[in-house]
């Protein structure tokens, strides 16, 4: 009986074929670095795998980034309750006694604190969903539904800062580059376009992830897109 079954699965991969394709959309999420914004518009690809009439794997990957002004003050606040606990949001003359302590120059402090500078932030998802597709008779418009999970690798520098720390501290302070990978499960809703007897179909989908980062600092991410698949 596996054996049969095995055979029948091959089969009808064989038989659906694989498709390849690409998307565009909007992503829904937040900077865990400096705690702005991050939404912008989302891109990438995919591999879909169907598996006999009504199961698809897909394996995608989308890229995401975006520049923000922040003060000095926004980035350190956010950047020490992070790695330290320490809560300095309505206290600035605890912030000023805080930097002091690693070896910032006071006279330098208040015009350092007031600056903009621009931190950048990219998100890299990678994941791997199956979906199930919903018949709705003879209509080549296919509704589905499904889950996976996978990654998204986020990037949060800023290399003014960063460099602008480590000088007014005299190193005593070093901030590290964020880069975390937070795996994640997901699920997914859509419906997709598919004309009789074209490898090829038209997708719309919304994403929605839920990283498991053991400290809480990343919220849930939502994504819409559109996208094509051309098949083989």
């Amino acid at each position: 009986m596996k054996t049969i079954f095995t055979i029948l699965l091959i089969s009808g991969v064989t038989l659906a074929g694989i498709r390849v394709g690409g998307r565009i959309g909007y992503y829904s999420g937040d900077d865990p670095r400096t705690g702005q914004s991050a939404s912008s518009a989302v891109y990438g690809g995919q591999i879909q795998i169907p598996f006999l009439s009504m199961v698809q794997l897909e394996v995608s990957g989308t890229y995401s980034g975006t520049e923000s002004s922040i003060t000095m003050q926004q980035y350190l606040i956010s950047y020490i309750e992070e790695e330290t606990g320490l809560n300095f949001e309505d206290d600035s003359l605890g912030l000023v006694g805080y930097l002091e302590q690693q070896g910032w120059s006071p006279g330098d402090i208040p015009s350092d604190m007031i600056g903009e500078y621009t931190a950048t932030f990219h998100d890299i998802d990678l994941g791997a969903t199956v979906k199930i597709l919903i018949p709705i008779g003879s209509l080549p418009v296919r509704p589905y539904i499904g889950g996976g999970g996978g990654a998204h690798i986020l990037f949060s520098d800023a290399d003014v800062l960063m460099q602008v720390v480590n000088e007014e501290t005299g190193g005593g302070m070093s901030i590290d580059p964020y880069d975390h990978v937070h795996p994640g499960v997901h699920g997914v809703i859509g419906a997709a376009f598919e004309p009789p007897m074209i490898p090829f179909s038209v997708f719309g989908e919304y994403k929605y992830t839920k990283p498991l980062a053991s400290d809480g600092d990343v919220a849930g991410i939502s994504m819409f897109y559109a996208g094509v698949n051309l098949g083989f």
